[in-house]
């Protein structure tokens, strides 16, 4: 029984309505399910007085999420150091139709410090998202003890324990010892110049050197300068560094016996807890340049030290000790407050200058336009600013982004963008706005570029092209040689294309299902079909394009995309925009043009070119754009012969 038009109208678009919302609940009811926590430790070992880096990631949730229930956790001390979202998304437009596809994540990291040596587990740790509680068991962690003294205190300690990307932080390492009693502590250490202390480090050792993610400093060479060259002062063992042999003393018959080096650290006299200390120090500086967690240490010492004098002697102790490492996380500028000029450097003290080379032209000149961004900042994740975005800089100027020239400066980077004015008089490029994050201020900062004023003359010439035949340069009244004028891009509108398909189409989709198994075994002889019917289609159906292209043109800079867009489907190019008379021209003769066809293309666009600079030009459109339809029906011609005789 057929429904009267009104209410099969009103049926269908309820259930248009119902249809996706119904879709909608049940992705939103997917996308809770699929809620988990990840929980992970940064050091599966560690020893008692150490801490360890404990993440934990909540996959499908990220925003208005509370912290993390750690009230399992054993006795520790418990830092938070901060949370950040890894979301991740992206669009794919495939034929104008939009996908989007979404990863949804949040990152809660704390840093825990057990308190008891033995087996430490991280959990369980809850969270509660959308009203319910997810649970993961945790990991263990094995805290080894350390016996417990106060002659010699071992350390391992970093300036800061949470950096940014390529901001610098330095690792100390320090060894205190107990000072002799008095009157001998002032003139005499408690380390025998006879008796080495051993003192090992990871990070001591040259081949740490090779960790890509960590500009480290040049450790031989600083090793070579703490070697105890007078081999008579207190000095320590580090690592397994052995000399190859030497003279070791009167009594002793092996000369050429490997031998520990000698390292003479700094000493300087401290008071720890009230008690006098000799403390030795060996500081390195780092700058990563990846995120993630490193860790420095432990560091072991082990040998004898004086501890005493008895009749005019020293008497020694042996020690046994640990210094827990450092763990230090490198993480990017935070999300929250970052500029939509933001370039990427961290540091402080940014400047910005910029400058033309030269004060006064015409209009339509090519120009270069020289930016500089200096200051103690870093430059490895610094990004080229992209001025097009800024609407006050392309109100007066023509702004090429897609060819910027970038130079390494001592102490920041040089940028060099092709700019053209567009009218004359005595115009103003405005400031360009550029923001680095401020380590010292923990924040965004935007520094600006002053103005830069430039006498913009008007253009009396349109250009020529030259009577040898050869290259495309073209003149003004002055004999001064200028570029080809620029093609600018216009970007395409954003699409507002609903994330699920209509409805007919998923129809669709559900009926040819069954020939899916069909497509599979005839896919590639279908592709190699599809490639050739789409390239006979483009090719065929350039001429139409570009001459209905043509006929509605109703400025020069139109007239001029339509060309170059045909020259570049026929010729078979990537992209047209860029594509010059000269270029055009050379093309066209090594594809078998004619050259009385190569070069009235030439001279079109050259024509077309220059009259988008030049408003008062009495240019005849009509009649141009007519012959041009002629030119690229003599090149269309010739590129079908010769695709026939293939």
């Amino acid at each position: 029984m057929r429904l009267p038009p009104s209410k099969s109208r009103r049926d269908g678009t309820l259930f248009r309505f119902l249809f996706p919302a119904c879709i909608a609940f049940l992705a939103l009811a997917a996308s809770a399910a699929e809620v988990s926590l990840n929980v992970t430790v940064s050091r599966p070992k560690i020893y008692l007085g150490e801490s360890v880096n404990l993440n934990i990631e909540v996959r499908g949730a990220d925003r208005n999420l509370p912290q993390p229930d750690l009230s399992a956790l054993p006795k520790s001390e418990v830092y938070f150091l901060g949370t950040r979202s890894t979301s991740q998304s992206r669009t794919i437009t495939i034929n104008r139709h939009t996908t989007y596809e979404a990863a949804e994540g949040r990152l809660f990291v704390y840093q825990v410090k057990p308190a008891e040596a033995g087996t430490f587990k991280t959990g369980p740790v809850r969270m509660t998202v959308q009203g319910k509680t997810y649970v993961h068991p945790g990991v263990t962690v094995e805290v080894t003890g350390i016996g417990q003294q106060d002659t010699v205190i071992a350390q391992v300690t970093a300036s800061s324990t949470s950096v940014l990307v390529d901001e610098p932080f330095t690792v100390t390492l320090s060894v205190a010892v107990s000072e002799l009693p008095e009157p001998y502590a002032k003139d005499n250490e408690p380390i025998h110049p006879n008796s080495l202390p051993h003192v090992s480090a990871d990070f001591l050792e040259l081949s740490h050197q090779t960790d890509f993610a960590l500009k480290c400093p040049n450790l031989k060479q600083l090793l070579e300068g703490l070697i105890d060259q007078r081999g008579n002062q207190p000095s320590f063992a580090l690592n397994d560094y052995k000399s190859q042999g030497g003279f070791g003393g009167f009594f002793d018959t092996d000369l050429f016996r490997e031998r520990p080096i000698r390292f003479r650290l700094p000493a300087e006299r401290k008071t720890i807890d009230g008690k006098p200390y000799r403390e030795y120090t060996l500081a390195l500086t780092y700058t990563p340049t990846q995120e993630g967690d490193y860790t420095f240490g432990p560091l072991t010492f082990k040998g004898d030290v004086m501890d005493g004098v008895a009749n005019r002697q020293a008497t020694m102790k042996s020690v046994y000790t640990i210094g827990p490492a450092v763990t230090v996380r490198v993480t990017p500028p935070p999300d929250e407050g970052r500029p939509e000029w933001f370039i990427g450097p961290v540091g402080r003290n940014a400047e910005a200058t910029a400058a033309f080379d030269t004060s006064v032209c015409k209009v339509g000149d090519p120009l270069t336009l020289t930016l500089e961004v200096t200051g103690d900042i870093s430059t490895s994740n610094m990004r080229v600013p992209v001025l097009g975005l800024q609407p006050a800089l392309v109100k007066d100027f023509r702004i090429y982004d897609d060819s910027v020239k970038a130079d390494a400066l001592p102490n920041g980077k040089r940028f060099s963008y092709r700019v053209r004015p567009l009218h004359e008089g005595t115009l103003e490029f405005p400031p360009v706005s550029m923001a680095y994050f401020n380590t010292e201020r923990r924040e965004y900062e935007t520094v600006r570029t002053p103005p830069v004023p430039i006498q913009v003359r008007a253009t009396t010439q349109i250009a020529a092209i030259g009577d040898d035949g050869n290259g495309s340069l073209d003149g003004n009244a002055d004999g001064e040689e200028i570029s080809p004028a620029g093609i600018t891009c216009v970007p395409l509108p954003e699409t507002n294309d609903t994330l699920f398909p209509p409805l007919r189409r998923m129809l669709t989709l559900l009926l040819v299902m069954p020939l899916h198994c069909l497509v599979l075994v005839l896919f590639r002889p279908l592709r190699r079909l599809l490639r050739s019917v789409r390239e006979r289609s483009r090719t065929s159906g350039a001429l139409g394009r570009a001459t209905r292209g043509l006929r509605h043109a109703e400025t020069a800079e139109a007239a001029a995309r339509v060309a170059r867009a045909y020259l570049a489907e026929r010729l078979g190019l990537a992209s047209g925009t860029s594509l010059t008379p000269g270029d055009a021209y050379a093309l066209l003769l090594r594809y078998d043009v004619p050259a009385e066809h190569a070069e009235a293309a030439r001279t079109h666009l050259s024509r077309l070119d220059e009259a988008m600079y030049r408003p008062d030009a009495q240019l005849p459109l009509t009649e141009l754009t007519q012959t041009l339809c002629g030119t690229l029906a003599q090149i269309d011609n010739v590129a079908r012969s010769k695709e026939e005789r293939k």
